[in-house]
């Protein structure tokens, strides 16, 4: 069949790359002396990255700084990024799907994080920032988050792209839900293979 899509957006974590968050807490325990409950109550369950998603902190050194005052520590920008890289494994498998469609469409990566790791993104996930580049999004520059319709609405802008042209792979079926609502194509992550079947059922050449 042929192929009507003109961009493909993948997720980050849990689809280019999985994170143990877990894992990632008992790092900065170890490096800041906190308590893991502590750190996960004052960053990760409370409005603080919800906001550096959505745009509050446009600059790394901004949300670092806030970081540390919510959590009271000096952590730096090396022991942050060290502690983020050391809990993620590459999903090399879909990667590789992703680099198959270059030369097809348009490929762009769209994840809920803040400024600090889209600039840290060459030294979390080198692999990841070689294939997408400057296409790989973090929803901060966008000033909205999934499930946020206008971080969708305002991707499509920035590469002059229709919904009904687009896709969107997530592991979060809320997300997928949201993509759906705007008119993209959308499906939750299920593994490269089941991505394969999708992404050839539209016409898209994988290997």
């Amino acid at each position: 069949m042929p192929c009507e899509i003109d961009l493909v957006v993948f997720d980050m974590d849990g689809v280019l790359a999985d994170l143990d968050r877990a894992r990632r807490l008992e790092l900065l325990s170890g490096m800041t002396g906190k308590d893991p409950a502590f750190l996960h109550a004052a960053i990760w369950a409370s409005e603080f990255e919800p906001s550096a998603e959505a745009g509050a902190y446009p600059i790394g050194t901004e949300y670092l700084a806030e970081f540390n005052r919510r959590t009271q520590c000096a952590l730096s920008r090396e022991q942050w990024v060290g502690a983020r890289r050391d809990a993620m494994t590459l999903n090399a498998h879909t990667l590789r799907i992703a680099q198959a469609l270059r030369g097809q469409c348009e490929i762009a990566m769209l994840t809920n994080n803040g400024s600090l790791l889209h600039e840290s993104l060459p030294e979390l996930l080198p692999d990841v920032h070689r294939v997408f580049g400057e296409r790989a999004h973090a929803s901060f520059q966008f000033n909205a988050r999934k499930p946020q319709p206008q971080v969708f609405e305002r991707l499509l802008a920035r590469y002059a792209v229709s919904a009904a042209r687009s896709v969107f792979i997530d592991d979060d079926e809320e997300y997928v839900a949201a993509a759906r609502a705007v008119g993209m194509h959308a499906f939750r992550y299920e593994g490269p293979v089941d991505l394969q079947r999708r992404l050839r059922g539209l016409g898209l050449r994988v290997a």
